[in-house]
């Protein structure tokens, strides 16, 4: 592989696809996992619910910490990076990271933001709704650290997304970024302190 002369801080990861099909998945991660790839991603099409998702990990994860055969010998699969691909609310975060994802992207945090819906450690909030209208002084989320939590209410952030103003879009991103990346850290500290 080319990249693998002059890596320069970047990785390439093979994408194991073959949807729920077991026999193609399977087939899938030998081949590709026997190759010089720097990770492992998962992607293609994970099931039609959460449920499915976690079946498929469930009996996909097991073979990715076995050792495989690549073309110069033995393939440790364990000591890879595994991602998946386009998967980020929290109910699947939870499961992925149970089953040995290391990491996932997704655009989930900001289409929630786009369509008025703020994360919360107490659920979500549908900023739309006009009880946000009078919330004065009422942060988003009363734990979150972000410069929109510290520095704008309820009652603004109604105001500006009932306007149609660009500013919400950007403040509700700013803080639905900053809440996942908290919710990660907490993944991962359950991950060192051997919870998970």
């Amino acid at each position: 592989m080319e990249h693998l002369k002059d890596v320069r801080e970047q990785a390439i990861y093979c994408v194991i696809h073959g949807g729920l099909d077991r026999n193609l998945r399977k087939k899938s991660l030998e081949y590709l996992t026997s190759l010089p790839f720097d990770g492992y991603a998962i992607g293609g099409s994970l099931g039609k619910n959460g449920e499915e998702l976690m079946e498929l990990l469930e009996w996909m994860m097991p073979m990715m910490n076995e050792d495989g055969n690549g073309s110069d010998g033995r393939v440790n699969r364990r000591e890879k990076p595994r991602h998946l691909l386009g998967i980020a609310d929290e109910p699947s975060i939870l499961g992925a990271v149970k089953n040995g994802i290391d990491t996932m992207d997704s655009c989930y945090p900001t289409r929630l933001s786009r369509h008025g819906t703020l994360l919360s450690r107490e659920g979500k909030v549908h900023i739309k709704s006009g009880k946000y209208s009078r919330q004065f002084g009422v942060p988003i989320d009363s734990e979150c650290g972000c410069s929109t939590c510290r520095n704008y209410d309820r009652a603004y952030l109604w105001h500006l997304f009932k306007a149609k103003e660009p500013l919400f879009m950007q403040l509700a991103t700013i803080h639905n970024i900053h809440y996942m990346n908290d919710f990660m850290k907490q993944q991962r500290q359950l991950i060192l302190d051997g919870k998970i």
